[in-house]
Order: C-alpha cells, then structure tokens, then sequence
C-alpha cells in the first residue's frame, strides 16, 4: 500500500486513562489509546455521535497508527464513584440528583484508577489517519487546520481534557529500512525484531474495532500491540508491511 495520503496530528494532556476492556473492579488503563478510542477522538473532531461511527472508520475502510511521543508512568488513585441512575433507590427519595448529594443522602463506591502522567512536560501521542473517502479526509483535514472539534476531545475519560496539534497531511511512501519502526506495532511482528540494542517492550492486549448489535455496542475483533516504554524506535528485520509518512516508519493497526 504505497500511495495515498495520511492526515498526521497530535493529541495531548496533563494525564489520561484509556480503561483496559478486561477489567472490572479495578480500572487498569494502557499507555497508549487503542484503535477504538482513537475512532472516538477522530469522531469527536468530525461531529458524529456516540457508537455512530463503528462502520465509518472499520479497519476495511480506514487505516489508523499510533505512537507514543513522551515518556511516561502510571500511578494508582482510589475514587469515588456515584450512582447516577434516576431509578436508583437512593434517588428516589428527592427531586433529583444535585438535591440527593447535598443531602449526602447517596450511594459511592470506591474504585482504584490508574492514570497515566508524563514524565515530563505533558503527555503527547501522534495520530496517523489514512481513507480512500475523499470527502471525510478533506472534512478531517478541514477541522484540523482550523483547530476546530465539533465536540471536546479527551485522553479517554471525559476528566482529562486533550488538545489537538496538527502536523500536516503527507504521503506513504516506502519504509527508511535505516530507521526503527515509531508506531505500536501487531504483536505478529515479534518475531522480526532486532534486539541489537537496549530497548523496552511492553505487550497490551486490546480492542480494535467495535460493531453494534441490537444496538448494543460489541467488540468485534482484539489483538495484541507492542510499544516501547522510552520511545525508542523498534528495529526490524523484515520491512514488509512497514510504511514511512513524514519520515517516520509506521504499521497500521489492523
């Protein structure tokens, strides 16, 4: 797949959680946003509503990558979540929601968070978009040369505010075989890396893409990605399956 363009741009904030799938009782975040959130956070920009976009951005019709461009960590803080749910029992007893937690007349749980916080500076990760639908690339390329979302954009919860940098629009070309790969990467590639150099690779098991069933939102596929921790470069043996856009070497997730 050489040929085309990728629209390139950056989102970044003071902290973010990105809540792994198979979690429950505690909220384990990746490092980095998975296809799916980076599906939401190009949605947002665009102005679709929520589960609206699943067959719009589908790995058969888009091609996304991510990278990691500040180092980070992760810490764990205990909240306090509060039932929301009108019929809750402990709603009941007043006129609405606001009226019940002045009261102090509501039910909280505690939960442990983990959150991810930068190093240094703030938390960045680069965008790599890529369709054949000309008119959705165009309106994508649009909003993001006039730094304008149709709805606010986040670091996967709505808490932790994102704002956006565009770094241009480039061409696919054929991968720089002198460089390492920048992106996350499949897990399928394990096998082609390089260990010629001290590097630190972390595997996250996560969603690609999700479908609505019944109207009720459905992971449809998961994979396995790989990332290092102090954004080094993945060397590789085998470029296939590599692209090169704005002279850095990417994979798509897929």
């Amino acid at each position: 797949m050489i040929g085309g363009k990728v629209i390139v741009f950056d989102i970044k904030g003071e902290m973010a959680h990105f809540r792994a799938y198979y979690t429950n009782a505690s909220s384990i975040s990746y490092g980095f946003p998975p296809r799916t959130v980076i599906e939401g956070i190009i949605g947002a920009i665009l102005g679709f509503e929520r589960d609206s976009y699943y067959d719009t951005f589908s790995p058969e019709k888009c091609r996304i990558s991510v990278s990691i461009k500040t180092s980070f960590r992760k810490f764990i803080q205990s909240v306090n979540y509060v039932r929301t749910k009108p019929d809750e029992d402990n709603f009941n007893k007043f006129e609405n929601a606001i009226d019940s937690i002045l009261k102090k007349n509501i039910k909280t749980y505690p939960i442990s968070l983990e959150i991810v916080l930068p190093l240094n500076d703030i938390l960045r990760y680069r965008i790599y978009f890529h369709t054949k639908n000309e008119a959705l690339y165009n309106s994508l390329k649009n909003k993001l040369e006039n730094g304008k979302t149709f709805f606010s954009v986040y670091l996967g919860i709505t808490e932790f505010l994102a704002d956006i940098d565009f770094i241009g629009d480039f061409e696919i070309k054929n991968p720089d075989k002198s460089k390492g790969i920048i992106s996350v990467i499949p897990d399928e590639f394990f096998e082609n890396l390089e260990f010629k150099e001290n590097i630190s690779l972390i595997l996250e098991k996560m969603p690609v893409h999700f479908t609505l069933v019944n109207g009720f939102r459905k992971i449809k596929r998961v994979k396995k990605y790989i990332y290092e921790k102090n954004c080094k470069e993945i060397p590789l043996k085998d470029y296939r399956g590599v692209y090169s856009v704005n002279n850095e070497n990417i994979v798509w997730m897929e």
